[in-house]
């Protein structure tokens, strides 16, 4: 949830005698509840999997391992690379070191001589320094100087929970223009979509196991159709006797969880034709194609691939079936791409969905109801 600048100017955090001809953007409170020490746990979502991921950096900025991003987040990042190849926003002798300065040549000897902390591993952000509550990384390119500040604050219940804030010094007129063109769209989608990706990852340290079925039925796999070429896969989830219909399962997972990530996904990129508004007949502008006892599918077409979406639901477990056709070779190679970050927030979709089903059905106590900043959305 974004909140008020004021919320970090008035902290006493270091970085502020760091940032003096920098500007906040934006603030945000993270879903990380946790105790008063948890701050590395918070950073190594960062950098897991970097080459300074043994908590120091090597200060070289490089990023060279995974995207370590899903979903909408990770889709993004990789149009942003896109367009920095394209418009030389990211060429080197732009960034860190070379542009600018890095703020590392302006720490206070105490923080110089403590930990650095590690750099992240596949975006291009150089770690600064690392204290018990603070911990800030930098980035620079031919647009702009940023910073990413977390800091690890009280949350007004007894627990603790981090906040992130972006500084940013833009380099002249291009810089301005720049942020005045991203701005927006980050606010409204990359920020908002970063935020519920951090949280599903922060309760998926104790959330249930979600299996990728190896054996999909028959009759599941049979909607690719007989010597068609397509795509199917199953990830199950057992629900401890939660009771709910395959439909509602299917409407709070398509309609509330994957929300307009969901519609992004399914209409821009693999150009889908949904159906727009409410519909009986109809789930988050899919057709109801099939309805029986414990299953319901709904299905979709387009000129690359047909879709085929099938939940069921008995009472122990609930299943979520991704079916697709082929219907152009282009569709065969956009999924390519798409499918290992579908593989990856599945399992999430499947836990997200039993929260909210659960707390339909035992009431508020289960859990916070759904609203426009709690509900996580995926695909």
């Amino acid at each position: 949830m974004r909140i008020p600048k004021e919320t970090h100017t008035r902290r006493p955090w270091r970085i502020h005698e760091l940032t003096r001809d920098f500007r906040v953007e934006d603030v945000w409170a993270l879903p990380t509840p946790g105790g008063p020490d948890d701050l590395p746990l918070l950073v190594d979502w960062f950098t897991e999997g970097s080459a300074g991921g043994n908590g120091e950096g090597d200060g070289n900025g490089d990023s060279n391992g995974e995207n370590p991003f899903t979903g909408i987040p990770g889709l993004l990042y990789e149009v942003r690379l896109r367009l920095g190849r394209a418009f030389g926003w990211d060429r080197e002798g732009e960034g860190v070191g070379a542009r600018v300065d890095s703020l590392r040549t302006r720490l206070p000897e105490d923080l110089r001589a403590g930990p650095r902390g590690p750099d992240l591993a596949s975006v291009p952000f150089t770690s600064v320094y690392l204290t018990d509550t603070e911990w800030a990384a930098e980035m620079a390119n031919s647009t702009v100087h940023t910073v990413m500040h977390i800091g690890w604050v009280p949350d007004g219940n007894g627990g603790h929970r981090g906040e992130m804030t972006v500084l940013v010094k833009p380099n002249g007129l291009l810089g301005r223009a720049y942020m005045a063109f991203v701005t927006p769209f980050r606010h409204l989608v990359v920020d908002p979509a970063l935020m519920r990706m951090i949280g599903r990852d922060w309760r998926a340290r104790t959330a249930p196991p979600v299996a990728r079925r190896q054996e999909i039925p028959e009759e599941i796999r049979a909607l690719i159709g007989h010597g068609r070429r397509g795509y199917a896969d199953l990830f199950a989830l057992a629900t401890d006797g939660t009771i709910a219909t395959p439909e509602v399962w299917a409407r709070v997972m398509l309609e509330q969880v994957a929300g307009i990530q969901g519609q992004f996904v399914w209409r821009a990129l693999l150009g889908l034709r949904l159906r727009r508004g409410a519909s009986p007949q109809h789930i988050a502008g899919w057709r109801i194609a099939e309805r029986r006892d414990g299953l319901i599918r709904v299905e979709a077409h387009g000129r690359m691939l047909t879709g085929n979406l099938v939940v069921q639901a008995d009472g122990e477990q609930v299943s979520l079936a991704t079916v697709l056709r082929y219907r152009h070779p282009r569709g065969a190679r956009i999924w390519k791409r798409l499918s290992a970050v579908h593989r990856r927030v599945a399992p999430d979709l499947l836990r997200d969905t039993h929260r909210l089903v659960l707390a339909r059905a035992t009431g508020p106590k289960a859990g916070p109801k759904p609203g426009p900043d709690r509900t996580p959305r995926h695909f």
